[in-house]
């Protein structure tokens, strides 16, 4: 997880991201890697997972591409 400052924001934080202007709920940090190994893997590194705070649908974004909000 080297090199991601955005790590020190905490799940439940509300957060920008800066690739689409969205905010929204930080939800987590995870690798989008299949366990498995049953499909070829299209991203590496992590992703942060975000939901609208009144709800709606999550999406995903490169975790050094958030700001917090305050």
């Amino acid at each position: 997880m080297s090199g991601h400052a955005t790590f020190r924001i905490p799940v439940g934080a509300t957060v920008r991201d800066l690739a689409t202007g969205r905010v929204g709920i930080l939800r987590a940090f995870m690798d989008p890697g299949d366990p498995y190994g049953n499909v070829p893997r299209l991203r590496t590194g992590m992703l942060a997972y975000l939901i609208p705070a009144g709800g709606g649908v999550e999406w995903t974004t490169d975790p050094d591409r958030l700001e917090r909000v305050k």
